[in-house]
């Protein structure tokens, strides 16, 4: 049952968002249709084609009334769930109904001082799935006989069937109010995702994502699998004290070393941390990438990677209930409101685990040299400030050298001399027995990224 936990959770969000948006939408356009056909004169419909008699018809014109209706994911879910059990599509009624009125108010407004309307006709289609065009035509007879009633000079001008606002104009308005929706929706879905986050156990994590990554989680790896650079970072990460590893103690974790020249590690449901060439590139001292691996580990004992991961779901399948058949549009919209919502909170996230990387940087070594070297290169690579920045996730990484910096001056945390990463690998490699003692009097022989296994 775990592994249906929080996709379940996503499914009922979504589906209440669904229901919640049609009914205001059907209310609107209820309270509007009752507005409008109130202003309409009263005027004799009839489907036949005869004209009626006593009556001195003064001229005729064809009249039509078209609208177009979409209908919300709720109704929609509802009426494909109809189609397995059988019975009545009440669901897509209303909508149609809807449908028709409009189109009778529409076709009775470009009829205006009509006293009859003959030869009634309905035409409906569906145009996309969950978009119904209803087509109402017929004759308008102008005679002698004036409409009474209503308030036909409140009503709109001839022509109600074509819309006369600026389509530029509309699309702007309509992306705000989407996206806005959509923000609304992805930060309210992230307080249920990082509730379900904080309830799952380590152990309910394992047994959900061996479902999803059997072969990484389930099959764990031997530390003969690993290659001697991944042993290395294994052992760094074991020789932590397990006091300082906070909740993270209980995971069993691994690190796989992605070729990629991008300096960046990612923290993965079940302990599996990635690590890329780049970042081993990068780094010149053990401390620095402990600092490092600890951030990573600070991830999971603030439950930031299962939110991350929900928070992804949620937004795909919220712009999928949106865009079923258009990926790209589907992928672009999933990333707006996700990076709007989530600014904030993956800062927050990412302080918080920069304060795990000091903890664990001090149990393992008593001080915590280094801890913000790796931060000022990047901030070299990267450049200054950029109005990009303010949108990123994460902070800019001289604010997070001038944060760490701060915290560590604030805790009285003592500043100490680092020790030399490929020194501390090649220690590694003689006391596994990989390489004898004698050959680290030629020091600087291996390194991390020519070490393969």
């Amino acid at each position: 049952m775990e592994e249906l936990f929080l996709p379940g959770i996503g499914l009922i969000i979504l589906i209440g968002i669904a229901y919640l948006t049609g009914r205001l939408a059907d209310r609107a356009h209820e309270r509007a249709l009752k507005r409008d056909e109130a202003l309409l004169p009263h005027q004799i419909l009839n489907s036949g084609d005869a004209i009626p008699e006593n009556t001195t018809l003064h001229t005729t014109k064809m009249v039509t009334g078209k609208v177009v209706i979409a209908e919300d994911r709720f109704r929609n879910l509802l009426a494909r769930l109809r189609i397995f059990v059988g019975g009545r599509l009440a669901a897509h009624e209303a909508a149609v109904i809807r449908a028709k009125r409009e189109a009778i108010l529409r076709l009775r407004i470009n009829a205006k001082g009509a006293s009859h309307i003959i030869g009634l006709r309905f035409q409906s289609a569906e145009i996309s799935r969950g978009m119904i065009e209803m087509i109402a035509s017929g004759t308008a007879l102008y005679t002698d006989h004036r409409p009474t009633g209503g308030k036909p000079a409140a009503l709109p001008d001839d022509g109600v069937n074509i819309s006369h606002r600026n389509l530029l104009t509309e699309f702007a308005s309509a992306s705000m109010a989407f996206l806005l929706i959509c923000w609304g929706i992805y930060t309210a879905s992230g307080f249920a995702t990082e509730w379900a986050a904080s309830s799952i156990s380590v152990q309910d994590e394992m047994a959900i994502w061996s479902q999803i990554e059997p072969e990484l989680i389930e099959e764990h790896r031997e530390d003969y699998e690993r290659s001697l650079p991944e042993r290395y970072l294994v052992d760094l990460i074991n020789s932590i004290p397990k006091e300082a590893l906070g909740p993270a103690k209980d995971y069993d974790f691994d690190v796989l070393i992605i070729p990629d020249d991008s300096p960046n590690a990612a923290a993965l449901p079940g302990g599996l941390i990635l690590v890329h060439t780049g970042m081993l590139d990068l780094v010149d001292s053990e401390n620095e990438l402990l600092s490092i691996l600890g951030h990573e580990i600070g991830h999971y004992n603030g439950r930031d990677h299962l939110e991350g991961l929900g928070r992804e779901v949620v937004g795909v399948a919220l712009s999928a209930m949106m865009f079923q058949t258009d990926a790209v549009l589907t992928a672009w919209v999933a990333g707006w409101p996700k990076l709007l919502a989530d600014r904030d909170h993956s800062r927050s996230q990412e302080l918080d685990a920069d304060n795990w990387s000091l903890k664990i940087l001090m149990a393992k070594y008593g001080h915590v040299g280094e801890a913000s070297r790796t931060f000022e290169k990047l901030a070299e690579l990267q450049g200054d400030h950029s109005v990009l920045d303010y949108l990123s996730t994460h902070p800019h990484p001289r604010d997070r050298v001038e944060r760490l910096d701060d915290m560590a001056r604030e805790q009285g945390l003592p500043i100490g001399e680092p020790v030399e990463l490929q020194t501390a690998f090649e220690d590694f490699l003689v006391r596994v027995g990989e390489i004898p003692a004698s050959a680290l009097e030629n020091r600087h022989q291996y390194n991390l990224t020519n070490t393969g296994s």
